[in-house]
């Protein structure tokens, strides 16, 4: 397929005219790490007209998690400084070195903060992805709009400018963040005021860039719902009067070019007067920008969107501009989504039929919702499950973005009221097991933590002590968000055994517990031998002793070769690298004698032709499981991360089940989310007693 073109800046004599104004001096201030968000990932919405995809919500949410991951995995990057993320246009050449643009910087600034409460670490993430453009500002406080990938130094033709879709999804992500998390409303007014100041002309309407000429504008920048979003929260600015121009310059348009289809060009000439027309064919592009294009395509996204959060009275042009956008869509395309031509004529006919872009029939999902569609409107949701073409980071963001709108969790910030969010903690225990003789003490620390709301008082108590044992904290409460030490007390009476103690903590909001695995062994030492117990440790007898599982059915004991050599022997247990999706296991059961210490030794290897530092696609774990096939607990936990050039021992302390018999499970997981494989290699096992 043919790639979106890069923009071209042309804008010679503006450039120079503009050089000598100087940019607003701004102190961005760091906001302070909310406790929790207030519009926690999913925010199921009623839309005010039209229909939902049939799916369940509950299979829609898990459809928007399920891409959120493949996203974030594959184009959000940490880099290039270490405070900084940016998403990357892997896929799509948009900037060298996979770089990013100011537009694929807005939409992510847009996605984070829609999930967080599901992602844990959106707040650190939007604020990465602020920090970049904070530390790539033109002159006019927008961001430079193209960066290389590894330097992020700007390095497009001219002086740095910004460009209007980026810098208004920008805008648009702080004010998300403010709503999500408070202490951005210095950093969102100072951006809407350099915004308003260069971005929009003088009679109201948008620009290209903010250092481009007053006479043109770009459609698919009209993204009215975050129009009303600015208006809504900054006052000082006559955004109203934008929204009013806008809709002026693109009811005009439709009226006199494509009035049966509500087709907008990519780019529009005379915007600052009474009569404004598509631009020229390759005017700003390489491609023809008098019809609809991979600009354009975005318009039936935004238009859909702001129908559905605002209803047929206050977006009456936005909710006939998707239907009609829609009906186009679907008339061109034989209802297929996947026919839906990234180029189209504004008499609704295919420019070039063999150019194809999943994007192009992911935007329609919107507008097919706001025009009440519901066979159609299924249709494109199926069809956004799928990545028929392969696209790169346009089409995969421009998915994640359709998909939270048309799952219903598209919140607007224009409309958001939270409550404070109510107070709630949780509680810890560190180390999570322990062994101690008859008559000895073992201590514990019992941490809290904020979850949500403020620091509230937290009482902490124990039960499950075995006979003879008293517990005691120091403090005995504390304010969540403090630790406290426990101490548990054996007396030479006390039955040697494991036994299960709950720490919990009791505040005002509630109460919440932690575990803590006690083993006690006869004084002296019990009487325990010292002793190797599995069968079969370094696999050298095959499967012996083992229970093994793939899905893909080829299970990991096997003989070791050139590629994956042993630690020892000639055997090893090779779990995944066949670069598709796959789960192998290998298990044993064991009796851990009563009265003893257990340690569980293994060596592992790992290699990964993953290309990602952050990203987790492919896990190694090692559980333990009781009788009945419970986990009780991970006792391993690596990952593709964990690659390194030869083997190294891995320990883990297996005490707490001393007098039972468990079973150790060895899984390897590999998703293929990110394109590489990686191999998890274990030999020479042992759970050694003393």
């Amino acid at each position: 397929m043919k790639r979106r073109s890069q923009r071209v800046l042309s804008l010679a004599t503006g450039i120079s005219t503009l050089a000598g104004c100087v940019a607003l001096a701004v102190a961005h201030t760091a906001p302070v790490q909310a406790a929790g968000p207030n519009f926690a990932f999913p925010q199921h919405q009623t839309y005010k007209v039209g229909v939902v995809p049939s799916a369940s919500q509950s299979t829609r949410d898990a459809a928007v998690e399920k891409q959120y991951n493949s996203w974030k995995s594959t184009y959000l990057v940490h880099g290039c400084a270490s405070n900084e993320y940016y998403v990357s246009t892997k896929g799509d050449g948009d900037a060298t070195n996979n770089g990013p643009v100011s537009e694929g910087q807005g939409y992510g600034m847009n996605i984070v903060p829609l999930m967080a409460g599901y992602d844990a670490g959106a707040q650190t993430e939007f604020n990465g992805l602020w920090q970049l453009v904070k530390d790539h500002e033109d002159q006019y406080g927008m961001m430079q709009w193209q960066l290389d990938g590894k330097t992020c130094k700007y390095y497009s033709g001219g002086t740095p400018d910004g460009a209007t879709d980026g810098d208004l999804d920008i805008g648009y992500g702080l004010i998300l963040a403010d709503k999500q998390w408070g202490g951005y409303t210095s950093d969102a007014m100072t951006w809407l005021n350099n915004f308003y100041n260069h971005n929009v002309a003088p009679d109201g309407h948008l620009k290209c860039e903010d250092d481009g000429p007053n006479t043109d504008t770009r459609p698919s920048d009209h993204m009215i719902d975050h129009l009303r979003a600015y208006a809504a929260y900054d006052t000082s600015h006559d955004w109203n009067k934008v929204i009013a121009r806008t809709e002026a310059v693109d009811g005009s348009l439709v009226s006199h070019y494509s009035s049966s289809y509500g087709l907008l060009s990519d780019f529009v000439v005379g915007a600052d007067g009474s009569s404004p027309k598509p631009a020229p064919a390759n005017y700003q592009e390489n491609q023809p920008d008098n019809i609809v294009g991979y600009n354009s395509i975005r318009v039936p996204w935004h238009m859909g969107t702001d129908a559905l959060l605002n209803g047929s009275s206050t977006a009456a042009f936005e909710l006939s501009e998707a239907q009609k956008w829609s009906a186009c869509a679907k008339k061109v395309s034989g209802s297929n989504p996947a026919n839906v031509y990234p180029h189209l004529n504004l008499n609704c006919t295919g420019y070039n039929t063999s150019d194809v872009a999943e994007e192009a029939g992911d935007s329609i999902g919107p507008s097919a919702m706001a025009a009440g569609d519901q066979a159609w409107t299924d249709t494109i949701w199926n069809y956004l499950q799928t990545n028929p073409y392969g696209d790169g980071y346009y089409g995969e963001t421009i998915k994640t973005l359709v998909m939270i709108v048309m799952a219903g969790d598209y919140w607007s910030p224009a409309s958001a009221s939270a409550p404070p969010p109510t107070n709630d903690f949780s509680v810890s225990a560190s180390p999570a097991s322990g062994s101690v003789s008859q008559g000895s003490s073992a201590t514990v620390s019992v941490s809290t933590a904020v979850t949500s709301g403020s620091a509230e008082s937290v009482a902490l108590s124990a039960s499950g002590l075995p006979t003879g044992a008293t517990a005691s904290f120091n403090p005995a409460s504390v304010n969540s968000g403090a630790s406290s030490t426990l101490t548990i007390a054996t007396s030479s009476s006390t039955p040697a055994g494991t036994y299960a103690v709950t720490v919990t903590g009791t505040a005002s909001s509630g109460s919440h517990t932690a575990s803590y695995s006690l083993t006690v062994t006869a004084a002296g030492g019990g009487g325990c031998t010292p002793a190797q117990l599995l069968a079969n440790p370094g696999f050298e007898s095959g499967a012996v002793s083992w229970t093994q599982t793939s899905t893909l059915g080829y299970t990991p004991i096997t003989k070791a070769t050139s590629a994956e050599p042993s630690h020892s022997g000639s055997w090893i247990a090779w779990f995944n690298g066949n670069g598709s999706k796959d789960t192998d296991t290998a298990a044993q059961s064991v009796t851990i004698p009563a009265g003893c210490s257990a340690t569980l030794t293994y060596w592992l290897h790992i290699d990964t032709t993953e290309n990602t530092t952050t990203a987790k696609p492919d896990t190694f774990t090692v559980q333990v499981l009781n009788s009945s096939g419970t986990v009780l607990a991970t006792v391993g936990s690596f990952s593709n991360l964990n690659a390194n050039s030869g083997y190294s021992q891995q320990t883990a302390n297996l005490s707490a089940y001393a007098g039972q018999t468990v079973t150790l499970k060895f899984i390897g997981s590999e998703t293929d989310t990110s394109g590489g494989t990686t191999n998890s290699v274990i030999d020479d096992t042992a759970v050694t007693t003393s």
